[in-house]
């Protein structure tokens, strides 16, 4: 049995132990069970379902041979990368590039710096490629739950037409998904959100790649949303050593309001936010 093969039985195996969980759940909580046994049932499905993906990516395959240790961590500009050039590819390279790390609708951090200096990082799910030549994104900025502009729209717009931010793509796992978390925590626009991470700024080591872009335009939404569209210009991109756009593992997507995981699939792991 090849390792394909091996990785697939396993997987498939995992998820249809996720798949009991749920229709056990569902069983206990009509009987009126307690909530410590539900808890018990919960956590043994978030933990089969992460281990399931870990499996389907291929992370654990060397836990499918013969041979002894844990496989690789997944690739991360923190341990070496290269630049893209965007401007220098053909239209083909710069689609495929911007469509794997940000296509469907990934979680992402995004890092700006105020007029005073205050270095920002706050997390989105409203990036999207626009276009491919000129490499364009757009992302749409909100108001906070409190009706205050975030932080990274007062960023840009201080800094006007040219201003910098850099997107970063998260892997799909722990790590990111507690970043996430401890960045969505409301500060005045005095304080860092990076002094919650144990990165500093402007490095995200443990990202999948960082994407530096400049403000081209900014518009108001229309029919009196509380917002703006930001179109932003990619220049770069940093990406993993030996990573290429037909490689790029699981993203940490934003699934529903309150959580994060790998995947839109049920049967995935999740990450509640308490920050949200």
């Amino acid at each position: 049995m090849d390792i394909d093969e091996r990785r697939r039985v396993v997987a498939t195996y995992l998820r249809r132990c996720v798949i009991y969980s749920d229709a056990s759940i569902e069983r206990k909580r009509a009987r009126g069970e307690g909530e410590t046994e539900l808890a018990r049932w919960q956590a043994f499905r978030e933990f089969t379902a992460y281990s399931a993906g870990e499996i389907e990516s291929g992370v654990l395959d060397s836990w499918l041979t013969d041979e002894e240790g844990e496989g690789p961590p997944p690739p991360s500009i923190g341990s070496g990368s290269f630049s893209l050039d965007l401007s220098s590819m053909t239209y083909h390279d710069r689609r495929e590039w911007l469509a794997a790390l940000l296509m469907p609708r990934p979680v992402v951090l995004v890092a700006t710096v105020s007029a005073t200096g205050v270095q920002n990082i706050s997390p989105m799910s409203s990036v999207n490629v626009v276009s491919n030549s000129p490499p364009l994104l757009t992302m749409s900025l909100s108001v906070d739950i409190e009706g205050r502009p975030r932080d990274t729209l007062e960023n840009l717009r201080n800094g006007g037409i040219g201003s910098q931010c850099t997107i970063f793509v998260l892997n799909a796992d722990h790590d990111s998904a507690l970043a996430v978390d401890a960045t969505a925590r409301p500060l005045p626009p005095d304080e860092s959100e990076w002094d919650l991470l144990p990165d500093t700024a402007p490095n995200l080591t443990g990202a999948l790649a960082a994407i530096h872009c400049e403000l081209a335009e900014l518009h108001p939404l229309p029919a009196g949303a509380k917002g703006s569209l930001a179109i932003l210009q990619v220049s770069s991109i940093d990406v993993p050593d030996g990573l290429q756009s037909d490689t790029v593992p699981q993203t940490l997507f934003q699934i529903g309001f309150d959580s994060v995981g790998p995947a839109p699939n049920p049967t995935d792991w999740r990450f509640g936010l308490s920050n949200h």
